[in-house]
Order: C-alpha cells, then structure tokens, then sequence
C-alpha cells in the first residue's frame, strides 16, 4: 500500500472528529474543517482525494453526499433529523435575542457547541456565547440569566431540551481565547471557535473576535468565517428601551460601581462545586473579563476519544506525532 498522504490523513483526522458526535460531512464541510493539514489545499484537492484515493474508499463510505467513516452510514439519517430540529432552536433563540438586545450590556450573542452548525438533539439545551460591555461582564450575566429564569427556560431537574445554558461571558475588551485551549490535547476548542454562529451583533464584534482567535487558524486554515441569515438587529425602539435600561440600572452617578456590586450579589450563590473550581485550571474562570462556568469540560475525553479513532484508522503506533 502506498505511503498515506497529507491531504488523506488531515480528511480522516476531521471525519474522525465528527464520528465523535454522529455528524456526516459533505465534500464542502470536510475541506473547510480540514484538521492541521501541512499546506493548504483547495476544495476542488479535498474532492479529487475522495474520489480516487483507494485508502479513504477502505475507511470512508458516502450517502447522499455525506461522507463518513465506516461502520457509521446511519449517520446520515442522524444529521437530517438533527438539522429539522436544529431549526426549531435556533427560532426560540431568535425570540430570546430580540429582548436580550433590550439589555444594553450584551454586545453579541452566538449559538454555540453542536447546535451551532445544526447538529442538535431532542434533549439537548441550547448553549450561548455572549459578549458584553466592558466593565459590565456582571451587569450582563445577571439580567440574561434573570430573564431565563423567570421564564422556566433554564436546565432544571435534568429536563435540559431546549432550556438554555448561559455559562460563558467575555468582555469586548479581552476577545483572545488563546490562553484557556488546552495544549497539546484540546482538538475541540479551535472547532468550537470557528463554528460560533452570531446571532445578534450589533457592533460588528463576531469579525473583531475571530481576528483576535486568528491561532485557530493554525488548526483550521479553510475556516471561514460563520454568517447567520436571520441574524437579530437593532431597531428604533430596541435602542431606546435599552437606553433606558442602562440608566436605570446603571446609571453615570453609579457606574464606576455598578458592577462590582453584581459581583457581590452573584458570588453569593455560585454553587458550592463551582466555586471550588474558580480559576485553579480552564474550566472554570472568573475575573473582570471572564465567565466561565464549564465544570463538566469534556475537552480532553474528546481529545482522548479522537486520538484513539484516529490512531485505528491510520494503522499506526510507530510515530505518534505524525497525527497529533
């Protein structure tokens, strides 16, 4: 058998990712999800291969366009009923968006993990990234979290579909996430970065964010940038309602202040298993610029699982690097 390519290694190196999460690939996706190939190759390279590379036909099999590994041809299935239901999360997360842009201390709200390119599940919550003001990171996650309450729409008593979890928050002014990927074992977080889907962004700040994340680039030199159809704006009457609400919640003779006193307020009931975790490694961060409550950061089993599938599908214990 011929020796394995780099274009043939980096398409199984991406499938074997998605295995992890039942997701087919179409020729499109597989190019622009294409894991740390050694050069850049073009859409039409990543086709040619899948058509005529004798080794991918003995660890790839195709439906309907779908490419996936061996063994999972089902997945097809899987991803058209998962997009149907994709579709009718991210309406409720439209409907949520057009009051969280009442909140003036939300700059950007994105879909994230999974649901973010459609991969959703009937039981599965609905998981937002959300950017603030700076100086008003506290301000944010406490009205965001209090309307989602009030409504029944968090994750409670382990009815998670379609509730939302609210456990991520930066500020505009600290957009690089380089410092929390886990090195050297993390194939998740760069996928989690270039798969982020803007749902409301009023200043533009999705283009500022992947610029600041450009090392994810490193990884996913094909990752485009994500473009939302029927993303939220700002209208006449959103703007002055938020107004609004910015003064009385925060008004000039207390802006130096307000958030520190959000702060005090929230730290008072973070659960007892999280504030264990604040800040002694990455799941779980909080400062003036981050919110991160990941306790159950699953990084690393993915990362373990990938490796194994990948390590099965190249036939190869002679050189670990060649597929790290």
């Amino acid at each position: 058998m011929n020796e394995i390519n780099d274009l043939e290694q980096s398409i199984l190196k991406s499938l074997a990712f998605f295995n992890i999460f039942k997701y087919p690939l179409t020729a499109m996706e597989i190019w622009k999800w294409l894991w740390q190939p050694r050069q850049k190759y073009t859409l039409a390279e990543v086709r040619q291969a899948l058509l005529t590379s004798d080794f991918l036909k003995d660890k790839i099999s195709v439906s309907e366009g779908f490419y996936t590994l061996k063994g999972s041809e089902y997945f097809y299935l899987l991803r058209k009923q998962n997009n149907n239901l994709a579709e009718r999360k991210f309406r409720k997360v439209i409907r949520l968006a057009k009051f969280y842009r009442l909140i003036p201390f939300v700059r950007m709200i994105a879909v994230c993990n999974t649901l973010a390119y459609s991969n959703a599940r009937e039981g599965s919550d609905i998981d937002l990234f959300i950017i603030t003001k700076q100086n008003k990171i506290w301000l944010a996650r406490f009205f965001t979290i209090l309307f989602i309450k009030f409504f029944g729409l968090r994750p409670e008593d382990g009815d998670n579909q379609d509730a939302f979890c609210l456990t991520f928050f930066i500020s505009e002014n600290a957009l690089n996430l380089e410092n929390i990927i886990m090195k050297g074992k993390d194939i998740y977080f760069p996928y989690w970065i270039q798969q982020l889907m803007p749902i409301y962004d009023p200043d533009s700040l999705y283009q500022k964010f992947l610029k600041a994340n450009k090392w994810y680039l490193d990884y996913l030199p094909n990752g485009y940038y994500n473009q939302f159809f029927k993303e939220v704006r700002e209208t006449k009457w959103s703007k002055i309602i938020s107004k609004i609400f910015g003064f009385i919640f925060s008004p000039p003779f207390l802006n130096r202040w307000s958030d520190e006193i959000y702060r005090r307020l929230q730290a008072r009931i973070i659960a007892t298993n999280l504030q264990e975790l604040i800040n002694i490694d990455t799941r779980v961060i909080v400062n003036e610029q981050m919110l991160k409550f990941h306790d159950n950061d699953r990084r690393e089993i993915f990362y373990k699982r990938w490796r194994e599938i990948t390590h099965e599908l190249l036939n190869t214990n002679k050189n670990e690097g060649q597929i790290v």
